[in-house]
């Protein structure tokens, strides 16, 4: 027999663990090592920037790795990370949540003048 209240934390609890749906676009030379055009990926919601960016690693492989993580694990200094339209500091990668349905984009900086 039940109380009710177990009822809605386990609603709770499924509710912490369902996956969402983001898009990924890559830009520039990404698109030559990874699949051509935008992407879905399933993520937990909640899920930071940071685990996106090692989700996408696993899945793409070395070329993609090697082009945007750095020796140390951070972000390559010529990369951009957007999130709905809103550039992520690479400092704020860890600390950005991604809690709905969203849209993703690495794009390489080109420097020079």
């Amino acid at each position: 027999m039940s109380d009710g209240l177990s009822d809605r934390q386990e609603t709770t609890k499924e509710r912490s663990h369902r996956a969402i749906t983001v898009t990924v676009k890559l830009s520039g030379f990404l698109t030559r090592i990874t699949p051509a055009g935008p992407f879905e990926v399933a993520l937990d919601t909640g899920s930071t920037v940071a685990d996106l960016v090692g989700l996408l690693a696993e899945r793409l492989g070395d070329g993609f790795r090697k082009a945007v993580i750095d020796r140390r694990g951070g972000l390559h200094g010529g990369i951009m990370l957007v999130l709905n339209g809103e550039p992520v500091p690479p400092r704020g990668i860890t600390e950005t949540a991604i809690d709905r349905e969203s849209d993703f984009a690495i794009i390489p900086v080109i420097d020079g003048g």
